[in-house]
């Protein structure tokens, strides 16, 4: 019973919070609560998708995805991964100063 009355509270404490509509130099915003940006895990300087559905704003966070390097060749055209003649021979060419090889 007690855990059920925590979940409602919760509920009620994170998703019914009242904000207001301020300017912001030329444009207009509101603050998010720390708690709801808690709950979806939100930072200072995260990207966010935020659009109209139904009449109402939904805001998501977009996951900050690293690519591998592996991942990024994969997205390449094959004709743009074949090299000229000239890179061809500067990666087969040997050091000429003090380069670590």
């Amino acid at each position: 019973m007690i855990h059920m009355l925590w979940l409602l509270l919760r509920y009620y404490m994170v998703f019914f919070m009242e904000t207001v509509i301020r300017k912001f130099g030329n444009s207009k915003g509101a603050i998010l609560p720390a708690p709801l940006l808690k709950e979806l895990n939100l930072d200072l300087d995260d990207k966010i998708d935020a659009r109209v559905e139904n009449g109402r704003i939904v805001i998501e966070r977009l996951d900050k995805h690293e690519y591998s390097l592996d991942e990024l060749l994969a997205q390449c055209p094959q004709e743009k991964m074949k090299l000229s003649v000239e890179d061809q021979s500067w990666l087969n060419d040997s050091p000429v100063g003090k380069e670590i090889v």
